[in-house]
């Protein structure tokens, strides 16, 4: 039963989820972690952030190992689900007071084969970014905010109202229940599309004084 240990909240999303008519076999298991990581993979490869820690030279391989690590330690923890059965847009979100994901729990889920990966650089790096990003939320963040970690769109798919699809399921939940949601572009040309959705921006900085970092916030459609 992939989905008996889940917690409380993110349990109840996917009962939302399922009264839209989305299937189990769309929310984030071991069974279609494959599926949720190429995806993101598609969508991620020229993405400013990745581009930063991979210092220009996107490295698909590592990258996938990245993602698998980091996706199976958040299979109980955290909400993902897919447009349809061909994945063309994905979402992962963690509930409030979610417990942050980082090394230790890397370590717990990895594979002897991956321990190599953990010590890369490029593992810190995004790691410290991870850290910034966290402190630019903090303020925003209460018992009543998810988080949006990945919202991810398959190349040719974009701009077809794939993405839509999927995030109108999290802002009715949102709506439903009398939640926040937040999440983080480090795309400039993402924030018009955020802002149709019913996001404000909260916060504009940059990180390393090179990376652009933008806080989203929706606080529900009145």
């Amino acid at each position: 039963m992939p989905f008996a240990n889940i917690s409380e909240p993110v349990r109840k999303f996917y009962d939302h989820a399922r009264q839209l008519g989305f299937p189990e076999e769309l929310f984030l298991s071991a069974d279609n972690l494959d599926r949720y990581i190429g995806t993101s993979i598609d969508a991620y490869r020229d993405y400013p952030l990745f581009l930063h820690v991979f210092r220009g030279r996107f490295d698909e391989k590592t990258f996938c190992r990245m993602m698998t690590i980091d996706f199976r330690s958040r299979l109980q923890t955290t909400a993902g689900i897919a447009c349809s059965g061909s994945y063309e847009s994905v979402m992962l979100l963690e509930p409030p007071g979610a417990e942050k994901v980082g090394m230790r729990d890397y370590v717990r889920v990895a594979d002897a084969g991956a321990y190599t990966l953990l010590l890369k650089p490029v593992m810190y790096r995004l790691e410290d970014f991870e850290r910034y990003a966290r402190n630019k939320r903090a303020g925003l963040m209460d018992d009543k905010t998810w988080y949006i970690y990945i919202f991810a769109t398959k190349k040719k798919f974009q701009r077809q109202g794939y993405g839509r699809k999927i995030m109108d399921v999290a802002l009715s939940y949102a709506d439903r229940n009398g939640c926040r949601i937040c999440l983080e572009t480090n795309l400039i040309d993402n924030i018009p599309m955020y802002e149709h959705f019913g996001f404000r921006r909260a916060d504009s900085t940059y990180y390393q004084e090179t990376l652009a970092h933008d806080v989203m916030l929706f606080e529900g459609r009145g």
